[in-house]
């Protein structure tokens, strides 16, 4: 009997204390069997909680260039059935929509989905799902998109098999998510230290180096193209900047204090702003297509 890639793995056994392995040292992430241990849900809710806050239009609206570019590489036209992971309010959704898609739209925050039910009209059907686990059936679209949405998943080889199980044979997967350097991809690893229940998940930004998005993507999908891109971040000032980006992470807003150097640190490094905030923000693209067979 073939095996099928994209079915859903059982759960793993008890396997009780393991040790840390040289690739989550590393920062790459755990291995398959330390990740067993992982709080699922206690990072999940984390992620949940962090999105559902008011506040995130700011940085939002500048993502906008990264939904036009995605919908680009997905060849999105007139009937061109479309899901957007981690949907946030919709921008990858109303890039979609506006190019004539069929076009559904998720988010794990339900007031996310809100939002985007009122941004968007009735252009995109909403629902409140995780990217790990997606409520549609298998090759329901003939691109699945994801904006920085899929990558704050915990479990990242799940997040990928749905993501690929749910488009059709040929069809397009393009994600993107932050590279771990500079902002707001740098924080990354800063936020994760103040968060106990985070404590051996991925890291999201971990989908932005090229060796680990390939590890995970290679297997599943065929033809697969990794590029690197930038989208520039605007801020009156240093507060505007570091409460934008912060809101995002799945940290106890009591904790900003103790991240606020490390942002500080990060952003004078990469800073081109002459009178407030310009951040050259890089991410990287994944796009390849569900094996016809």
């Amino acid at each position: 009997m073939a095996h099928d890639l994209y079915a859903r793995p059982p759960r793993p056994p008890d396997l009780g204390r393991v040790r840390l392995s040289r690739r989550a040292l590393l920062g790459l992430g755990p291995t398959p069997v330390y990740r067993a241990e992982i709080d699922d849900q206690g990072v999940g809710e984390q992620v949940r909680a962090a999105w559902e806050r008011e506040g995130h239009e700011s940085l939002l609206r500048q993502l906008e260039p990264v939904a036009e570019v995605l919908a680009d590489l997905a060849s999105v036209g007139r009937g061109t059935r479309v899901l957007d992971v981690g949907a946030g309010d919709g921008n990858v959704a109303l890039a979609c929509a506006r190019r004539g898609g069929e076009v559904a739209a998720c988010d794990l925050a339900a007031s996310m989905v809100e939002r985007g039910r009122a941004r968007c009209g009735p252009a995109v059907e909403w629902s409140v799902a995780d990217a790990q686990e997606l409520p549609h059936p298998d090759a329901a679209f003939d691109a699945v998109l994801s904006a920085f949405g899929a990558a704050l998943a915990p479990r990242p080889e799940p997040t990928a098999r749905e993501l690929v199980r749910v488009v059709r044979p040929g069809g397009l997967v393009v994600m993107t998510a932050w590279i771990p350097r500079g902002l707001p991809g740098g924080l990354d690893k800063f936020a994760e230290r103040l968060a106990p229940s985070s404590a051996g998940a991925s890291s999201p930004s971990a989908w932005g180096i090229q060796a680990v998005a390939r590890d995970r993507l290679a297997p599943l999908v065929d033809g697969l193209e990794l590029r690197t891109r930038t989208v520039p971040l605007r801020f009156p000032d240093v507060d505007a900047a570091f409460d934008a980006v912060a809101r995002t992470l799945p940290l106890d807003s009591s904790k900003h204090a103790e991240l606020r150097p490390h942002f500080d640190a990060l952003l004078r490094s990469s800073n081109d702003g002459v009178a407030g905030v310009e951040v050259p923000a890089r991410y990287l693209i994944a796009r390849g297509s569900r094996p016809e067979t």
